[in-house]
């Protein structure tokens, strides 16, 4: 069972107002995630008004909702307030942890407020009762084996005060893979209640830990969207879905062929940005090397696996570099209904070499179109140029008239196919759109100025490749 916590451990990277949570609670039902844990409220920092919409929006659509909260009878009471499907509560049980954040807190002391809490949300029926011993895979990485054992046999003692699982948190994101999977089948074989993975990704490996995790056997794992979550955040739900998907055979019961809408309608929802190296963002179906482009006009799943091409994109772009294969320009003539020789290919792809090395890198599709007509004599459609090359990226900065009313362009703006991201920021500008800019009149730039000339007070609009 997968256990998505974007809306618990998300939370710590980035939180986000009601009407944000309820639409990634609709992104995740649509994705098939049949759990989804949330935060219990800590007034007055937080309040049962931003998360009760959310737990009976999950509800009505059959999510199994779990509410995280502290081993400690206020929280545990607060749980009482809603419909939940069940309940995770966390104690630290390192000895650093328990020595300076827990105030001396002894072992004695430790198991005791853990089998307190147990009996407690047993005592309130829920069906699911998660305890989380955090940071115990520190026990594991610094050899204190005895510990540990003295722990996996405590599991017993907490499934006869009413937990239902244990949670083996790797807190501090300590353990790589080899070291994960020594570890989930060495403490599967002690406990006595079924196991929840939790990686954090410090040295970069929570999603690996997952995978790995998961095909040791764990009974839940836990991800979020992008992987987010507190400083590097923990493992991401593509990055585990997808590989154990395609390359394991393994059905989490999560809907494959969505994860790239679901990424890209959270991308622009909450503005994060996909990073350059995550196997969804564009630079993920962008080929560089020309012998590697070469290859890919024929059989694309020579460098690109066949999943991410069934399932995530199959429109690869090619870089304009001075790398390139002179045989893209044989086929992109061929795309322009001309037929062209390999000499006359090889010239086109010194000359945007050159361009290339003159602009630093950066090459405007206008540019290279005009390059493109002077050295094959034809114009090539600018259709066909994107379709090798991708969109340029437009940065628009908006700066609205005062009567404006700046949420409702944001709501609608957002949903704009071409559109990546829009933030709400303040000074010289209102909003700051990410887009993708095509030539012609229809383009991202000319949409604005169409849509709200009414309403923009002035509009700036810089272009990147």
């Amino acid at each position: 069972m997968l256990l998505d916590s974007t809306l618990r451990e998300g939370e710590l990277f980035r939180v986000l107002p009601l009407r944000k949570k309820l639409r990634v609670a609709e992104i995740l039902a649509e994705l098939g995630l049949r759990r989804v844990e949330v935060t219990v409220d800590y007034p007055p920092k937080t309040n049962e008004s931003e998360i009760r919409p959310v737990v009976q929006y999950l509800n009505d659509r059959g999510v199994e909702v779990v509410m995280h909260g502290r081993a400690h009878r206020s929280d545990i009471e607060a749980f009482a307030k809603y419909e939940l499907h069940g309940v995770a509560v966390y104690l630290a049980v390192s000895r650093i942890h328990r020595e300076h954040k827990l105030r001396g807190m002894t072992e004695e002391e430790m198991r005791a407020r853990l089998l307190e809490a147990a009996e407690l949300c047993r005592s309130q029926g829920y069906r699911y009762v998660r305890v989380t011993l955090e940071d115990v895979s520190r026990l594991f990485v610094d050899g204190s084996k005895e510990e540990l054992d003295e722990l996996l046999r405590f599991t017993e003692e907490l499934r006869r005060a009413g937990a239902t699982m244990v949670s083996l948190p790797d807190t501090s994101g300590l353990l790589t893979p080899s070291q994960a999977s020594r570890f989930i089948r060495y403490c599967r074989e002690r406990s006595a209640l079924p196991i929840a993975c939790h990686y954090h990704n410090d040295y970069g490996f929570a999603s690996a830990n997952t995978v790995v995790s998961v095909l040791e056997g764990v009974e839940e794992a836990h991800a979020t969207m992008m992987g987010i979550g507190d400083r590097n955040g923990i493992a991401d739900l593509y990055e585990v879905v997808a590989p154990l998907a395609d390359v394991h055979g393994v059905d989490l019961g999560i809907k494959r062929e969505r994860l790239a809408w679901a990424y890209a309608e959270f991308s622009k929802l909450t503005g994060i940005r996909l990073p350059w190296r995550h196997p969804l963002s564009s630079d993920s179906r962008t080929v560089r090397a020309g012998v590697h482009q070469a290859m890919v006009l024929k059989r694309p799943e020579g460098y690109v696996p066949a999943g991410k091409l069934r399932h995530d994109f199959s429109d690869l772009t090619l870089a304009p570099s001075p790398l390139m294969s002179h045989k893209v320009f044989v086929d992109l003539a061929r795309r322009a209904g001309r037929e062209i020789s390999e000499e006359e290919a090889r010239r086109a792809a010194e000359h945007v070499s050159q361009l290339y090395l003159l602009h630093g890198g950066r090459v405007r599709s206008s540019e290279l179109r005009e390059v493109l007509r002077s050295v094959l004599g034809f114009d090539v459609p600018d259709e066909v140029v994107r379709s090798y090359f991708g969109f340029e990226r437009a940065y628009v900065l908006l700066k609205l008239k005062p009567q404006a009313d700046v949420a409702s362009v944001l709501e609608d703006v957002v949903n704009w196919p071409e559109v990546e991201a829009v933030d709400e920021v303040y000074g010289d500008a209102d909003l700051i759109i990410v887009g993708k800019v095509a030539m012609g009149p229809d383009n991202l730039v000319e949409r604005l100025r169409r849509r709200y000339q009414g309403v923009v007070e002035e509009m700036k609009v810089l272009i990147t490749d």
